[in-house]
């Protein structure tokens, strides 16, 4: 009888193995999917390469600059001027540096017309949360405030006063975004 108990764990061991060591592999493919293909998530604590890219920026002798957001006083006043870029990430990400230098290339183009400005996410979490920010970097354009809510230009040139679906998650390329400011300049221009 021992034996047949015996003989009956290892037909449930060997049943049960495949289906337990294939979804762990399945939820760990998708996992790391998301995290690769999205962003950045988290903090490498490098500072030094974004300090110095944002110094460049600001010398580079066109009188723009890039402008950290601590108060959002700041977009709100950038806002009588024209549209405001908006980058939300963090100092230590490596894909928001990348997107930080895209938009210092978009800054002589524009910088009679619109702002851009950042948020370092690590340094003031509540703008995370004030603006649902779940993967970095996550840039929008802000057209201006009606009722009270911020405005956003979508890819399609639509205004919609919901961030979710005006906004570039991961590296946005710089046609793209040209495009949609051109749309936000465009649309207070004619008072739309």
């Amino acid at each position: 009888m021992k034996r047949l108990h015996k003989i009956q764990d290892k037909e449930r061991f060997s049943f049960s193995f495949p289906l337990f060591s294939k979804k762990p592999l399945f939820i760990l493919a998708i996992f790391c999917f998301l995290l690769f293909s999205s962003g950045c998530t988290d903090d490498s604590g490098n500072e030094a390469e974004f300090v110095e890219v944002t110094k460049d920026v600001n010398d580079s002798g066109s009188g723009a600059e890039l402008v950290e957001v601590t108060n959002l006083s700041q977009i709100d006043e950038a806002l009588t001027k024209g549209p405001v870029v908006l980058k939300l990430g963090s100092k230590g990400c490596i894909p928001c540096k990348e997107q930080e230098e895209m938009l210092s290339e978009l800054l002589p183009i524009y910088q009679d017309s619109a702002s851009i400005m950042l948020i370092d996410i690590k340094e003031y979490p509540e703008f995370a949360t004030t603006f649902g920010v779940r993967v970095i970097p996550d840039t929008c354009i802000i057209t201006g405030i009606e009722d009270g809510k911020y405005m956003y230009m979508r890819q399609d040139g639509s205004k919609s006063s919901e961030r979710a679906s005006a906004r570039f998650l991961g590296v946005a390329d710089k046609e793209t975004l040209s495009e949609t400011l051109e749309k936000a300049i465009e649309s207070r221009n004619t008072g739309e």
